[in-house]
């Protein structure tokens, strides 16, 4: 039998699991990882989407969302994506869940008009930076002990932007 999955966006109730995953996932990086989940939810425009097995909730990702102050080259004040948390229970993994939720937060990017989309990850978290570097984030740098615990995380970026930009450096020649 085949299990059928759907991400949707988080709504009242998801709060404890969403907690709960984070304290199990988490734990290896942050000292309180409740509080860190709390006040990532609480900073500035975020929008938590739910992985959902059978009905049953089995994951999430927290994209925060920036419009700069300023223009940045051909765009009026773009707007930027950053998954700051992305999370599956730990008994469905490599089920395509952690896959779908970050499709999905690209959806929902783009859907914002977000002309890029970022996130940090554990250096040493090889199955995450695997799943990150299929669905095209590139490394950006390493940031040593970047994680409370002290582990050291690599800055991972995608470009969002789609076709080719005129006047670029594409055209010099």
């Amino acid at each position: 039998m085949r299990q059928v999955y759907a991400v949707r966006p988080s709504r009242a109730g998801d709060e404890g699991f969403v907690d709960d995953l984070a304290c199990r996932v988490f734990a290896v990086y942050s000292r309180d990882a409740r509080r860190a989940i709390r006040s990532i939810l609480a900073e500035g425009v975020t929008e938590t989407l739910v992985a959902e097995l059978e009905s049953l909730p089995v994951g999430f990702v927290v994209v925060q969302y920036e419009q700069l102050a300023r223009d940045f080259g051909p765009w009026a004040k773009p707007t930027t994506a950053r998954i700051q948390a992305i999370a599956v229970r730990p008994d469905v993994e490599g089920r395509g869940i952690g896959r779908r939720l970050l499709e999905s937060a690209e959806e929902a990017a783009r859907a914002r008009s977000s002309r890029s989309l970022s996130l940090a990850t554990g250096e040493k978290n090889a199955r995450a930076r695997r799943l990150f570097e299929a669905a095209g984030f590139v490394p950006l740098v390493r940031l040593t002990r970047y994680y409370a615990g002290g582990q050291t995380a690599v800055l991972m970026h995608r470009a969002l932007i789609e076709g080719r930009l005129t006047g670029s450096a594409n055209d010099v020649g």
